[in-house]
């Protein structure tokens, strides 16, 4: 297991994947809260190794940094672990063959530590796995571990225990089956559940049923959680707050959370590309608080005419932002009736500096539209600055644009010296009035010098626009662009797997422009990055600097590498069991198979 860890702690980019299967939802029981599964182990590192992030984490380009920093987090970190635990990591991860999942069972009893379950289907490996374990055994009573036997369903276990506190881990086989957990009572469940003899399985459970049928059938790799189920005994384990004037169970009310039920996230590399989902069990009924200031409405989401073709992202929300405004106002009011009424004064002040008579929420909080546009083109440069700091523009929709950007001159009018002293002046820029506000000014990481950051804002065809550069900006007034994002080749035929344009929410990233830039940007301030690393303390981690695992100056450049990536479309959509949040990253057309 070694290779998979190292893979998904430092490259953040290995994600198990596996053909669906029953057996680890009927060996689980039905009060499962939590399951990390990959439901077939050998297919999901066969398909990680054909897609496109193994391609790129297995290639000779990038394996200089990718080698140095995976020797270092296992010299310094992974060994460690090992040798703590006194565990092969590598050695399971090669026996690994059918499904792998790691859950967590609540107590039986109130107040007691939930308990953990690992099962390990070893496959045509059980000879392996009965070698491994023997070595294991071995090595922990070498270790001097406190390591006895134990039977538990009629089956020898090996027991572990740590010898400065109470914990203790049975492990043991069944054929190919490698079962190891806390509590003896569960793996007894499990092994009841071998035999056929326990009805009471994950599978049989309604709301995990609901969300396999509907997001985790078919994926490489998932993650499933019913908070709901354990919501209620913490909540009732809060603190009353009557000391310090809050009732923390009314908090919680208020913002939503209780209205919680399941968490599902599945993954799968297939043949077109990497796809994943997030679902969020929040029955309509009860979205409301924070949840409910996230209420899209269906609309279209489609990139308009003028978002180009080479934009390094985009993403456009239909949400209804008065609205919005009023149910955080109600939100406060629930939450903190002195903090509600504090807003509102303030609110109140917007503006009044300049004119007694301005009305800061008929000019701005009731003048919003139901139209959010982000756009954002690469990064124009590799300074430290430049990371992530592409030109943008932001769009809102409003009945009175004009107006809108009245209400933003007036925000400065309570913020403290110096900020209360900008002033939103015009300005000429092409053809067109804008308005600009420069904010402040900030050292640049590689030169020192101080930049100003200046915030541009004009009206169009229904819409404020905010901006941060004047180029871009200029170019959306004069309605130039060079080519049409909504015209990409494969764009339309992504998006469909992403629940459309006319859910609400849709967003593109260019992975290919965003990612390559950001590496370059990494590699070129690499020495910068070398002093900085050599100033964070590494206690417990071998006392070895991140700049001898992260030497950025081994990244490659990305003309080199750029064949391994091609862009991402994710979407946004509700229904009335909850929220779900759908990417499709395509397989680059570069990338041979």
């Amino acid at each position: 297991m070694k290779k998979i860890v190292v893979s998904i702690l430092v490259g953040f980019t290995l994600v198990i994947s596996a053909k669906a299967a029953s057996s680890l939802e009927a060996l689980l029981p039905a009060e499962t809260v939590l399951v990390v599964a990959a439901p077939n182990y050998a297919s999901a590192k066969k398909h990680f190794k054909d897609s496109a992030s193994g391609q790129f984490w297995d290639s000779a380009e990038f394996k200089p940094f990718r080698k140095k920093l995976a020797d270092g987090f296992e010299a310094n970190v992974l060994a460690g672990i090992e040798e703590e635990l006194a565990i092969d990591f590598e050695a399971f991860e090669e026996i690994a063959s059918g499904p792998v999942a790691l859950a967590v069972v609540p107590g039986q009893n109130a107040g007691e530590e939930p308990a953990l379950l690992l099962l390990l289907d070893a496959g045509r490996k059980s000879v392996t796995l009965r070698r491994t374990l023997s070595r294991l055994e071995r090595d922990w009573r070498k270790d001097d571990r406190e390591v006895s036997e134990t039977e538990i369903g009629g089956v020898d276990f090996t027991t572990v225990k740590d010898p400065e506190s109470d914990r203790q881990v049975h492990i043991g086989r069944v054929g190919a089956q490698l079962i190891a957990g806390t509590k003896s009572v569960q793996i007894e469940g499990v092994l009841a559940r071998l035999n056929g003899k326990d009805a009471r399985t994950l599978a049989g459970n309604p709301a995990f049923a609901a969300d396999h049928g509907a997001v985790l059938r078919g994926a490489d790799f998932y993650v499933w959680a019913n908070p709901g189920a354990v919501l209620p005994q913490l909540l009732g384990n809060l603190p009353d707050g009557a000391e310090v004037g809050i009732d923390f169970a009314e908090v919680v009310g208020a913002l939503g959370i209780d209205g919680l039920g399941t968490l599902a996230m599945a993954y799968s590399e297939q043949p077109d590309g990497a796809h994943s989902e997030l679902f969020i069990g929040l029955p309509k009924a009860k979205r409301k608080g924070l949840f409910g200031l996230l209420e899209a409405k269906r609309a279209d989401t489609s990139p308009p005419p003028f978002v180009p073709a080479n934009v390094g992202a985009f993403s456009r929300w239909r949400l209804d932002m008065d609205a919005a405004w009023k149910n955080l106002e109600k939100l406060l009011l629930e939450l903190s009736p002195d903090v509600a009424n504090m807003v509102e004064f303030t609110v109140g002040l917007l503006g009044k500096d300049k004119d007694s008579n301005f009305d800061f929420r008929k000019s701005f909080l009731n003048n919003f539209g139901d139209d959010l546009i982000v756009y954002q083109m690469p990064p124009k440069g590799t300074a430290l600055n430049d990371i992530g700091a592409g030109p943008m523009v932001v769009l809102v929709k409003s009945p009175n644009p004009d107006e809108l950007i009245k209400g933003v001159g007036a925000v400065p009018g309570i913020l403290p010296p110096p900020l209360n002293e900008a002033a939103m002046l015009p300005r000429r820029l092409g053809d067109h009035t804008v308005y600009s506000f420069e904010l402040a000014e900030f050292p640049d990481p590689s030169t020192g010098e101080l930049v100003k950051m200046e915030l541009l804002l004009a009206a169009r065809n229904g819409y404020m626009a905010a901006a941060t550069d004047a180029d871009l900006l200029q170019a959306f007034l004069d309605g130039k662009t060079n080519g049409e994002l909504a015209k990409r080749d494969g764009l339309a035929a992504a998006t469909a797997l992403v629940g459309g344009m006319d859910s609400g929410f849709f967003g593109y990233q260019n992975d290919r422009d965003m990612v390559l830039s950001t590496m370059d940007t990494l590699r070129d301030n690499a020495d910068q990055f070398d002093m900085i690393f050599s100033m964070i303390p590494t206690d417990g981690f071998g006392e070895v600097s991140l700049s001898e695992w992260l030497d950025f100056s081994l990244l490659p450049t990305g003309s080199k590498i750029a064949k391994y990536f091609d862009f991402t479309v994710y979407g946004a959509e509700t229904d009335d069991r909850g929220i779900s949040l759908k990417t499709f990253s395509p397989r680059p057309a570069t990338l041979k198979r």
